[in-house]
């Protein structure tokens, strides 16, 4: 028997339907015990509290039809479904401030169907890693699976995670720990439940024992992976800090998830040790991948620039266009860089001289170069605020060995802070400065790299057309207001807006949108380097410095360079080559171009966004930084040897790396092809046609349609608890970005769950209907819920799937037609069905199903049940 719990409290909530499998007498009251499918319980309830009802099963076998618009309500409990199952195993239609991509809602789909949560995530660089991350967390949090979350990152992101969690997933729940909250005692623990703290700070003693009283975590995920290190000598393996960290906290979590672009790194013990973190019990398979690297697809997944497309199919990237544009400088401007040279080895023999106390000062001349070749107002003010040190008129800064624990998007800002000792580094250092300084305050007047800027470039490119917009990057905020201030002065005020680490996430947004509403220029710092998407109304970027990381360059380009936009990206960057540092920048950006086309020339399948691929890749394995603070002492000869060899090595790595990783799982746009097939038209055709069922009252839709202006009845106000009746209302993710009151229909809308929950509801009905379709013609179509659990008994997986069982007893599982379908109106047909006829095709669709929750099943997934929504007859 079909029954439904009915409480007798109000004020619970019902356990929904279910089925009598037992019946009991206890203590003189009679009892059954109903197994619920939707929550997966099995409950002694007494008989007082049980409400028979008739099933889609027992509805569609006896030839229930079902009221007059039974088509409709067919399609709307069938949309309602969907629509759930679809964002419960993508997390790609809960409340996010971004526009998910088809291989970022295949990645959570592939791990979320995989029945396990210990996966590597290995995305090419700008392809959406944190994305991925957030989407798998709301897909968790729908599913009930997300209590307890540890995020750990590197120092200089913690900040960076909790802002992108906050508002591109509205998870404002994670704290900080060591910043938001400590932890004086383990009971504490219970107060902090979504956690994100720093690699460094927890793998210390201290720290370390107080996490690992924390408990279990439903969720630990490392960011920047590969930091974990664990290398083999022989038959000794010498584990870092950090990987013994990770290995503590593996101890507390059934799900791991690492986060890492480069995880190889040409290294295959340290590559191997962070698989055996994922999976342990699958060590001896992993000592030998070299014989088996077939095992990675289970661990593995990897999205290519070079293969991800949009929903309909087409690539990402439409190309970019790089032009470097020198700027000679002048007679003086040369003179000075070579007395800036004198300083600058000057200071690195000092430095040196005191061996490992002495890094502090070569972590200085470092910063001046890296000034220097920014802007001559970048070097002066830094050589002014050097002099003001030693004469004890400047206090405050950042030291040395603060700088790893910054935000490292804002790196160059906090260089340009730096606290230096108020002692002289050699002899003769302030007689030297104040040269320096009276030089380059003489060169402001004559700045021809500025000049250059703006009337060769800049000129140029308003004249062709006088609203461009220009994306303007460099590494400091000096130059960013002497490159605001020149731009002003000749284009007028209100022409230029600027981000940078100061101003907090609201102003940054607010100075976004006025650059894509009326100004022509955004000078950006590194702050502009993460989290900011500008494609949708520029194509233009200018490089006014190049920075030393190559990794920070791809990741500037990615601004502009990602889905959505729609012309070629074109990139100028600014070089001076008469000064030493540029030659030495010039040489090594040429390198590194010259290295990507080896590598990618060699592939049959080459195409522009394999190169970007690789560009990314080997940018990420090559560390310069060491190599251009010892070309002053070494010359650019030494200099460009070294680049060479670094170089070779990073190439050597891309190559290992990229011939392990056509075994990982990767975007495959027909791996959902099994699924019924959701998009954002079912999400309009199921909210319009349920304001319609509920008498909410559109009153008008404005933007083209995607704005509704919806007024509630009292029934539903009531219902809701709420006092307003009136709302604006869109699915449309831009809509909402530019009106704070208008309420986004996602699924964490409120008003969308009650939608939802209306539509599902029995006595909403639509379990059973005859309908009229031209294009599935014949037969029936049933639909049901298929559940897998864990050894367990943990649910791990559900998908909704519908069968259009044929008049010849085939079947076609979630037919395409039937998706187009939902997203008409419903017409009701008219059948007499028999009732062995409907028992015949019933019989077939429980087969496919039984089939369908077979092939699924593997160690980590076993059959839980199948719980049939509906059944309709196809006239």
């Amino acid at each position: 028997m079909e029954v439904q719990d009915v409480p007798h409290s109000r004020v619970r909530v019902s356990l929904g339907e279910g089925v009598i499998e037992r019946v009991r007498t206890i203590g003189g009251r009679d009892q059954a015990l109903v197994d619920f499918l939707q929550p997966g319980r099995q409950v002694w309830l007494p008989y007082e509290n049980l409400r028979q009802i008739k099933g889609a099963r027992h509805r569609f076998i006896v030839g229930d039809t079902g009221p007059e618009d039974s088509a409709e309500r067919f399609r709307f409990k069938s949309l309602a479904h969907a629509l759930e199952m679809w964002n419960e195993n993508t997390g790609s239609l809960s409340h996010l401030e971004i526009d998910p991509l088809p291989h970022q809602i295949h990645l959570v789909h592939h791990i979320l169907a995989s029945g396990h949560l210990n996966w590597l995530i290995a995305d090419d660089v700008g392809l959406g890693k944190t994305i991925e991350t957030g989407m798998l967390l709301a897909a968790l949090k729908q599913r009930g699976h997300l209590r307890r979350v540890l995020l750990v990152t590197p120092a200089g992101l913690t900040k960076q995670w909790q802002e992108e969690l906050n508002y591109k997933f509205k998870m404002g729940e994670f704290q900080i720990y060591g910043e938001d909250f400590m932890i004086n005692e383990p009971r504490h623990w219970k107060m902090f439940d979504f956690v994100i703290a720093s690699i460094d700070r927890l793998k210390s003693p201290e720290n370390l024992e107080q996490v690992q009283q924390a408990g279990k975590w439903d969720i630990v995920i490392f960011d920047e992976a590969h930091r974990l290190s664990r290398r083999q000598y022989g038959m000794k393996l010498d584990a870092s800090q950090r990987f013994q960290l990770a290995a503590n906290l593996r101890r507390n979590t059934d799900a791991l998830i690492l986060l890492s672009a480069t995880p190889h790194q040409g290294m295959q013990d340290k590559f191997q040790a962070l698989l055996e973190l994922l999976h342990p019990e699958r060590k001896e398979e992993i000592t030998t991948l070299a014989l088996n690297p077939e095992i990675i697809g289970d661990m593995v997944f990897r999205n290519n620039k070079a293969d991800v497309t949009d929903a309909e199919g087409n690539f990402l990237f439409k190309g970019k266009t790089t032009r470097s544009l020198p700027v000679h400088v002048s007679k003086e401007a040369k003179e000075f860089d070579k007395r800036l040279q004198d300083y600058l080895k000057k200071g690195y023999a000092a430095g040196a001289a005191l061996g490992f106390k002495g890094n502090a000062i070569g972590f200085v001349m470092t910063v001046y170069r890296k000034l220097a070749a920014s802007s001559v107002v970048a070097i002066h003010q830094a050589l002014i605020n050097r002099k003001a040190r030693l004469e004890g008129e400047m206090l405050g800064g950042i030291k040395f060995d603060e700088i790893e624990s910054q935000d490292q998007r804002f790196f160059g800002e906090w260089e340009e802070q730096l606290y230096t000792d108020a002692k002289e580094f050699f002899e003769g250092e302030l007689e030297l400065l104040d040269e320096l300084i009276a030089e380059a305050d003489g060169l402001r007047g004559d700045d021809r790299k500025l000049t250059g800027f703006i009337d060769q470039l800049i000129s140029e490119i308003l004249g062709s057309n006088p609203n461009e917009k220009v994306l303007i990057f460099t590494e400091y905020r000096t130059t960013q207001a002497y490159i605001r201030d020149a731009l002003e002065t000749r284009f007028g005020e209100g022409s230029v807006e600027l981000i940078n680490g100061s101003m907090p996430h609201t102003q940054r947004r607010d100075a976004i949108a006025r650059f894509e509403d009326t100004a022509n220029f955004l000078i950006s710092t590194e702050a502009g380097g993460e989290g900011i998407n500008l494609q949708r109304k520029c194509h233009i970027m200018v490089n006014f410095d190049l920075p030393w990381n190559p990794m920070r360059l791809v990741q500037r380009i990615g601004r502009l360079y990602r889905y959505g936009q729609k012309k070629r990206v074109v990139v100028f960057n600014l070089h001076s080559p008469d000064t030493a540092d540029e030659q030495v920048m010039d040489l090594m950006y040429t390198r590194i171009d010259q290295v990507v086309d080896d590598l990618a020339g060699v592939s049959t399948e080459y195409n522009e966004q394999l190169r970007d691929d690789i560009l990314g890749e080997l940018a990420d394995l090559l560390d310069v930084n060491q190599i251009l603070e010892q070309a002053t002492v070494e010359g650019v000869t030494r200099t460009q040897e070294r680049i060479s060899e670094a170089l070779e090595r990073a190439k050597a790595a891309t190559e290992k790396q990229r011939e392990l990783f056509e075994h990982a799982a990767g975007f495959d746009p027909n791996e959902t092809g099994s699924s019924l097939r959701i998009d954002h038209q079912h999400g309009v055709a199921f909210v319009v046609g349920m304001f319609r069922m509920l008498s909410i009252e559109v009153v008008e839709t404005t933007y083209e349609g995607r704005l509704f202006h919806i007024r509630l009845p009292e029934a539903v106000q009531h219902e809701l608890g709420v006092e307003r009746s009136r709302y604006e209302v869109t699915l449309d993710r831009d809509l909402v970005v530019n009106r704070p009151n208008t309420h986004m229909l996602d699924l964490d809308s409120f008003l969308m769950q009650y939608l939802l929950r209306k539509a599902k509801s029995y006595d909403f009905m639509g379990l059973s209907a005859v309908i009229e379709n031209h294009s599935l013609k014949g037969g029936a179509l049933l639909t049901s819920l298929l559940r897998w659990q864990n050894d367990q008994g943990n649910r791990m997986r559900q998908e909704y799937t519908a069968y259009w069982v044929k008049p010849n007893g085939d079947v076609q599982t979630n037919p395409d037609a039937f998706a187009e379908w939902l997203k008409t109106n419903g017409v009701t047909g008219t059948l007499t069905p028999i009732r062995e006829k409907n028992q015949a095709l019933f019989k077939q669709a429980e087969l496919a199903a039984d089939k369908r929750l077979q092939t699924v099943s593997n160690i980590h997934l076993h059959p839980e049940n199948n719980q049939w929504i509906s059944g309709a007859w196809l006239a």
